[in-house]
């Protein structure tokens, strides 16, 4: 079973060993124990653990920009097994929470082009390619960062979330 939770300090040692993971350098943001203690107390920020079975699998950090118009942007997911539908479960989960608890009118993240996995994940859970312009571009960049070279954004709306049923619906 795969749950979210909200990240403790006490979490703090499986989540900077997870990301310092040789198969994860490359693919993840390399943050320090205080980057991710701020994340976890900032009120526009959440920071969840994934658990799988009881026992950590995996993390999830998310920037609240509803207030500027922003959504709901899912700075990062990282899950420890690969490849056995835990990150996608996770993901699902936290939708449904920015969806409903939240009543976020959108989500988006920045995936890079090399990342076929996750473009096929997010793809599956009913994210597109977005390219906004203007003062959309604007109100992202100021949420969170622009994608870097490389790099795109995608979006889910809630309606299409919604309508699509989510992902865990029964």
């Amino acid at each position: 079973m795969v749950l979210l939770r909200a990240s403790r300090p006490e979490d703090l040692a499986f989540v900077t060993a997870l990301e310092r993971r040789p198969d994860h350098l490359e693919a993840i943001g390399q943050w320090t124990d205080l980057e991710h203690l701020a994340t976890m107390q900032s009120p526009k920020r959440e920071h969840w653990v994934i658990e799988v079975d009881g026992s950590p699998g995996g993390y999830l950090i998310a920037y609240d920009g509803r207030a500027r118009e922003a959504g709901i942007y899912v700075k990062r997911i990282l899950v420890a097994d690969k490849n056995r539908g835990t990150g996608t479960l996770a993901l699902a989960k936290y939708l449904d929470h920015a969806f409903g608890v939240l009543q976020a009118k959108f989500a988006w993240l920045i995936v890079y082009e090399a990342n076929a996995r996750g473009q096929a994940v997010y793809r599956r859970l009913g994210f597109q390619r977005f390219d906004p312009v203007g003062e959309v571009s604007r109100r992202l960049a100021e949420t969170a960062e622009g994608p870097g070279p490389g790099a795109f954004r995608m979006l889910l709306k809630a309606r299409d979330w919604e309508t699509g049923g989510g992902l865990l619906q029964p």
